[in-house]
């Protein structure tokens, strides 16, 4: 019997993550393989050899969504601005997905916006319309869903929340812009603060340890690790969580969704980032009853992209349009 399955593939730098199975249990079989940041055909080729391996007799894909970080014309099929994949910039995405998987149906997105439709079918979103989800990794990334439709926007660059300015004297952002959110609470920006802190003549002692120790291998999670009992770096993650709260708290104004979803590795730190989060958020908006929206996090850590993925694309072979999940 012909059994049609579906593939979600979430491309970083060094992996592509990936899930394969049905809408009812598309993470059947999850895993990944190398990526080659300097070629979409070669990362491509490898993962459809995995799959092949993987197939079960009689089975095939019949749909595959792609997920890549960058921005992502899903009409055009191309990919622009993609700093983790700076061979990948401007290739043909769609074409080159149709070559690895020429039976299937296929949708691309950008990885956030993937896990937002992730964690809207399978996590943390479920039963919501109107989403929020910040992913806090290396940088923030940001994807916004309204009455069920990811918002994509008109030049598909909508939902980069991380490039929110929220001091424009502040610290210098990687896109060269100053006091974005990326800047305070992407792993690097509150690394980068750790070690400023350190230096200083008043630095605490456990901090100023752990940054001599660990030196380039500083972790965020050694950040929090060390924050149950170390007051610079409890004040670190406040400070995060405080400038993260600022930028939900202008999201909840401007989009009053159901709820705001943050994932990501920075946010394993959760209460220490999330507490200092509600509470600016909440003291910022101005609708009262929005003010117990939930600020939650994230459910199907770094899976959510692959698994929004496959559903994107198994949406995409029922009829569904671009952005609904």
């Amino acid at each position: 019997m012909n059994r049609s399955l579906t593939l979600g593939a979430d491309v970083g730098g060094t992996y592509v993550k990936y899930a394969l199975g049905d809408d009812g249990e598309p993470g059947r079989w999850t895993g990944e393989v190398a990526s080659d940041p300097a070629s979409p055909a070669i990362t491509l080729g490898r993962l459809a050899a995995r799959i092949a391996e993987l197939l079960p007799p009689g089975g095939r894909v019949g749909a595959a969504g792609l997920a890549c970080a960058g921005i992502v014309d899903v009409e055009a099929g191309r990919l622009g601005r993609a700093p983790n994949l700076p061979g990948w910039e401007g290739a043909d995405l769609a074409g080159q997905l149709r070559a690895a998987f020429p039976d299937a149906a296929i949708a691309l997105s950008n990885d956030v916006n993937a896990a937002l439709a992730g964690e809207a079918r399978f996590g943390a979103g479920r039963g919501g319309r109107d989403l929020v989800m910040l992913a806090l990794g290396t940088g923030v990334g940001g994807a916004v869903m309204i009455e069920g439709r990811l918002l994509v926007g008109h030049r598909f660059g909508a939902g980069e929340v991380g490039h929110m300015i929220l001091d424009p004297v502040g610290p210098l952002c990687g896109c060269g812009n100053r006091g974005c959110l990326e800047a305070y609470a992407g792993s690097r920006g509150l690394l980068a603060a750790a070690r400023r802190r350190a230096a200083a003549p008043d630095g605490s002692p456990g901090l100023r340890a752990l940054v001599a120790a660990r030196g380039e291998t500083l972790t965020t999670r050694d950040l929090a690790d060390l924050a149950a009992r170390d007051p610079d770096a409890a004040a670190l993650f406040r400070e995060a969580g405080e400038r993260l709260g600022q930028a939900v708290g202008n999201l909840l104004n401007v989009l009053d969704p159901d709820l705001v979803i943050i994932g990501g590795g920075v946010a394993a730190a959760g209460e220490l980032l999330l507490g200092p989060c509600r509470v600016t958020a909440a003291a910022i908006v101005l609708c009262e009853a929005a003010r117990a929206t939930p600020i939650v996090p994230a459910q199907l850590g770094s899976a959510a992209a692959a698994l929004g993925a496959a559903h994107l694309a198994a949406a995409r072979l029922a009829g569904g349009t671009r952005e609904t999940p």
